[in-house]
């Protein structure tokens, strides 16, 4: 999870350059654009593989996943022309989009039933590190000159992760129990039961709930350091803002966990996206530079890190046949959020508004969010926010998924 990080924030680090990469004379619509490939990708990644994982293992999903991810990261490093640059980054979207259906039920499924959101949120972690290594990357490796080697690094850690992974990950015995378990209909797994009553209405919620949650991810990871910029700020400290908003993530991430995982997932995900809208408005205040680096921190632990509870949530909704499925659906559906965050960054700049105002903007969604995670609340088919049966306990119970 630490290089998926790396890898979806490089784009948004090393903006600055791609600006002024002189031999493409780059718009800021334009590389807004270019932002938007990658969410792209990964609303098809998601929506594809959600169905595939659920048939064929969360494992297999990962490692091919990897591999896409790699590939991608490599051709943007050696991209010519912005178009190619811009395949790259729907390659690197794909891929991602890939390994959130599988890493999400597999993580749910290994962890104990108590720990589930803490398990989650740890190792959810790793995609804000990774976020954070990019800044820092393009901070030290790239110097004011060219974009490429932050790409480079970023493939060259897929390709040493990937035997790692080969040797290492497991797969889910939960997962392996249900599929060996006959089901007594063919409605009762995969995208037909996340789409059917009384599942229905709750995908819609955690579709849209996830759409405002990487419009803002995606939004600000792409143009945090420019609004800073904008704002009168120096290069080098926009890139700490970045950073500093991938780090808060990781803390946030961890604190809500522990409290979803003693009271449910209602409260924390409400109170992430609330605190995300008061610390993105406060950015836009002419404090002292100390100060707005410790909101860009608080910022980051809720309008960033609220992803990762919010995918537990989508996990404890749905049946173990029907999860991944569940996940990619409702994240490919978020994906719209995703592209339209880059792109809604790159028009406010372009508008050329008041610096106080690109603020505002951004925190809407994160209102929005918190709106829809109320009404979220006790909507689900299972209550309590406790982990469905597999479909052997169902059936010794009785019951059918």
């Amino acid at each position: 999870m630490t290089l998926e990080g790396f890898d979806l924030v490089a784009f948004g680090a090393t903006t600055p350059l791609l600006l002024h990469y002189r031999p493409w004379h780059l718009t800021a619509a334009l590389v807004g654009l270019l932002g938007s490939l990658t969410p792209v990708g990964m609303l098809v990644g998601s929506l594809l593989v959600g169905q595939f994982t659920d048939r064929f293992g969360r494992r297999r999903t990962t490692l091919v996943s990897i591999a896409i991810v790699s590939a991608g990261m490599f051709a943007c490093a050696a991209a010519p022309l912005p178009s190619l640059f811009g395949a790259g980054r729907f390659v690197v979207g794909f891929g991602v989009g890939a390994i959130y259906p599988a890493m999400t039920p597999l993580i749910f499924e290994l962890a104990p039933d108590r720990r589930k959101n803490l398990y989650s949120g740890i190792v959810q972690c790793g995609t804000a590190i990774g976020g954070a290594f990019a800044a820092l990357a393009a901070n030290t490796l790239l110097g004011g000159h060219g974009f490429q080697p932050e790409y480079l690094v970023g493939g060259i850690a897929g390709l040493l992760l990937l035997p790692a992974a080969y040797a290492w990950l497991p797969e889910s015995t939960e997962y392996h129990q249900a599929m060996s378990t006959p089901l007594p209909a063919l409605g009762s797994r995969g995208v037909r039961l996340v789409l059917k009553p009384p599942y229905r209405g709750t995908t819609l919620l955690f579709c849209a709930m996830a759409a405002v949650s990487f419009l803002l991810i995606f939004g600000m990871n792409t143009w945090l350091p420019q609004l800073m910029q904008a704002a009168d700020y120096p290069l080098g400290s926009s890139q700490t803002f970045l950073m500093l908003l991938n780090l808060g993530a990781t803390v946030g991430g961890l604190s809500m966990a522990l409290l979803a995982d003693r009271g449910g997932s209602k409260g924390p995900v409400t109170a992430s996206f609330a605190l995300g809208a008061a610390a993105i408005i406060a950015m836009s205040a002419r404090l002292p530079l100390a100060v707005l680096y410790g909101i860009a921190f608080i910022a980051g632990c809720g309008a960033v890190g609220v992803q990762g509870l919010i995918n537990v949530y989508i996990s404890r909704s749905y049946p173990v046949t029907a999860r991944a499925s569940a996940v990619g659906v409702t994240l490919g559906v978020g994906r719209i959020g995703a592209i339209a965050g880059p792109t809604l960054g790159g028009w406010i700049l372009a508008a050329g508004l008041a610096p106080r105002w690109n603020f505002v903007v951004f925190a809407i969604p994160a209102v929005l969010g918190a709106a829809l995670a109320l009404a979220a609340g006790g909507r689900t088919p299972q209550s309590h926010d406790r982990p469905v049966p597999t479909p052997r306990e169902e059936s010794m119970a009785g019951r059918t998924p």
